[in-house]
């Protein structure tokens, strides 16, 4: 609280002491609180601890630039090998892959055999849904090709 120049300081203890008896009157785990009730509510939205793990883990992920743009990369242009996502986000194979072994401990991608070829693609709710609010933001109205519902699949 401020209290300006000229204002009477004995109101502003007696404000004090009012917050203070408010404290030990609403004292959680013999913590003083304010607001016991939306304590209550703040500590049951956070009970699932390895779930806000997960989630954390996931947005850390989303959260550095090269990852970010290999998650939209698949997105939109979907399943892609190591060397193709390289040259679509400018980094080494090896950069990648380190990358992508992140993606996947966090459960953002899978990893797909196609004879020789492994190729990787979105997986994860959550990923998904967190993708398609950042691509909003991000991508926009863009015209692809791998999407072209003229293209002939069967040269692929």
């Amino acid at each position: 609280m401020h209290l300006r120049h000229g204002r009477d300081r004995r109101g502003a203890g007696r404000v004090r002491d009012t917050i203070d008896r408010m404290h030990r009157l609403s004292a959680l785990d013999g913590v003083p609180v304010v607001d016991p009730d939306q304590v209550c509510d703040a500590r049951t939205v956070l009970a699932d601890t390895a779930q806000l793990r997960r989630t954390a883990g996931v947005l850390g992920a989303l959260g550095e630039l090269n990852r970010l743009s290999i998650l939209l990369a698949l997105r939109h242009a979907g399943d892609l090998c190591v060397s193709d996502l390289a040259v679509v986000v400018g980094m080494s194979d090896s950069a990648v892959s380190h990358a992508l072994r992140l993606l996947r401990a966090h459960g953002m991608v899978s990893a797909h055999r196609h004879g020789r070829l492994v190729r990787y693609r979105v997986t994860g709710e959550l990923t998904h849904r967190l993708l398609e609010v950042v691509s909003d933001d991000v991508v926009g109205d863009v015209v692809l090709h791998a999407h072209d519902p003229g293209r002939d699949h069967e040269q692929d």
